[in-house]
């Protein structure tokens, strides 16, 4: 059956290949008053707290292969809110799929090297590690808030030629598909509040009771077609790659009307709605990867961002509404308006550098512009360090610190194999750092958790 959804007979199928796993995690939350008592502290949510998936890939000689891979996850803590969700299996059991793979390939169609790649899947552009600016094609996954070297899978229309040391491909995203978001731990979405006092509509007084995330979309449809291009070159002095994509952010942002929701019969209390969009963006990258002297391997990895501009202000009907109201005494003019995003072109990098002492992996890299920062003004500098200790052929201590010199995300990790057979692994993740930070975010991913996978 699989087969046959991959378009491929078990008679055509000359080598298929198929494997699966089951995992379990479990991560205890640190954003608490741990002492003295750490039953105060909430369980993490990831989606990951059970996870079974697998794949099978089917091969037709060098001509033709097709490969599908998923996993389902059943959530953390149920979501019921009302006796009648008791009866909700979705409620009860919150289950969500995520697909890696789903694509058909056709290999030299027509011309030696000329291959044709049809469905979902990651392109992983860029030679850093963990971050990785040129990486634009394909949305963040943040189901994990911390890896923001995570994509996920598309539908893409994809034509790639390699000849020797060089490769090109192009891409075709059909429509816009955008980053997975934390679903706990870490809101990389401003509140609105510091925004809205930036829109001083003169309503000294008036309490804001909430505030919703509106998204608005442009409809699917061809103009909105995202494209991307990569060309490579594997050279005796290292491998290069410049890329280009033109498309949407897949990161949102606050851009629009501000509007009241709701209804209220007290005029000094209002629920406001702020709009969210994914701004266009044009963007040029570059890769270099080699051999350096002392049996180093060094990288650089740069992009050229150029975004949309994006402002918010408040809908002006719904201002002359407040001035009936007499929320407000008059409609400003000009209108307020906060200018989100300034549309001027800015450069994110990575620089890094890596080796082995014996039993010891060293990874050391300068980040320039974290991925949540979108103006020049706001660009930050982060330092990442990243350690592997092979204890024995088992066992592995790792750690890595990310900080911008004012705070700082840490992990330290334990991994081993059990029997030969079975990946466990026990850590701690931890982040500090002040209110106007990047990083300020990510402590609330604080967490000790214990995991393990068994393949099969």
């Amino acid at each position: 059956m699989i087969l046959l959804l991959l378009g491929l007979s078990p008679a055509q199928a000359q080598e298929v290949e198929a494997g699966g796993f089951v995992e379990a995690n479990l991560r205890l939350g640190l954003s608490c008053q741990v002492v003295p008592y750490f039953g105060d502290c909430p369980w993490l949510d990831l989606h990951d707290f059970a996870v079974a998936g697998g794949h099978v890939e089917a091969r037709q000689g060098d001509r033709a292969a097709a490969k599908l891979a998923l996993d389902a996850r059943l959530h953390g803590p149920s979501g019921v809110a009302w006796l009648e969700d008791a009866g909700d299996p979705d409620t009860q059991q919150p289950v969500s799929l995520k697909v890696h793979d789903a694509w058909v390939g056709l290999y030299d169609l027509g011309l030696d090297g000329l291959d044709l790649v049809v469905g979902a899947r990651k392109l992983n552009w860029g030679v850093a590690s963990g971050f990785h600016p040129v990486d634009v094609v394909n949305p963040y996954d943040l189901e994990d808030p911390s890896s923001f070297g995570e994509r996920l899978a598309i539908p893409l229309l994809s034509a790639e030629f390699h000849r020797g040391p060089v490769r090109a491909e192009v891409h075709l995203a059909p429509w816009h598909v955008p980053a997975w978001l934390p679903a706990d731990g870490v809101d990389l979405m401003s509140d609105g509040e510091e925004m809205l006092e930036e829109l001083d509509t003169g309503a000294d007084g008036v309490e804001v009771r909430s505030i919703e995330s509106r998204v608005e979309r442009e409809p699917d449809r061809l103009a909105e077609v995202s494209v991307g291009g990569r060309l490579s070159y594997a050279s005796p002095v290292g491998d290069f790659a410049l890329s280009v994509y033109r498309g949407r952010d897949s990161l949102p942002q606050v851009e629009g009307e501000v509007r009241i929701t709701g209804f209220s019969t007290d005029n000094q209390k209002v629920d406001l709605g702020i709009p969210i969009a994914y701004p266009r963006l044009t963007q040029v990258g570059v890769e270099w990867l080699g051999e350096l002297p002392w049996m180093l391997t060094g990288w650089v990895e740069a992009a050229l961002v150029m975004p949309a501009a994006t402002e918010v202000t408040f809908s002006p009907s719904q201002l002359q509404s407040l001035e009936r109201l007499g929320t407000i005494e008059e409609v400003p003019d000009p209108l307020p308006t906060v200018v989100t995003q300034d549309g001027r072109p800015y450069g994110r990098w990575v620089v890094g550098l890596d080796r082995g002492f014996g039993p010891v992996y060293v990874n050391l890299q300068w980040l320039h512009g974290f991925p949540t920062e979108r103006q020049r003004q706001d660009l930050g500098d982060y330092g990442v360090l990243a350690l592997r200790w092979s204890l024995r052929p088992a066992a592995a201590l790792s750690a890595q610190v990310l900080t911008d010199a004012r705070g700082a995300l840490g992990t330290v990790r334990v991994d081993w194999l059990h029997a030969d057979v079975v990946e466990s692994w026990a850590g701690v993740t931890y982040g500090v750092a002040p209110a106007d930070s990047s990083l300020h975010p990510f402590g609330g991913i604080s967490h000790v958790g214990v995991g393990t996978r068994l393949r099969f």
